[in-house]
């Protein structure tokens, strides 16, 4: 989850997964919650980015691969 509270601009939120704790290395398969959108496959090492509107969130989910 992310949530903006800064100013009037959509923020851009940027975090690699390893800071996350999530260091599976098979992976990890990201949908966004809201709307069902398949972000991917995301490794630990990759950087996720993601703009959030202004008092806005963003939610994803993240399932291990195996």
């Amino acid at each position: 989850m992310v949530f903006n509270s800064a100013g009037a601009m959509p923020s851009v939120v940027a975090v690699k997964l390893s800071d996350l704790g999530m260091n599976s290395t098979a992976g990890y398969n990201v949908t966004e919650v809201f709307d069902g959108v398949q972000i991917g496959v995301k490794k630990p090492a990759d950087v996720f980015k993601v703009s959030v509107n202004p008092t806005g969130v963003f939610f994803a989910q993240a399932i291990i691969l195996s």
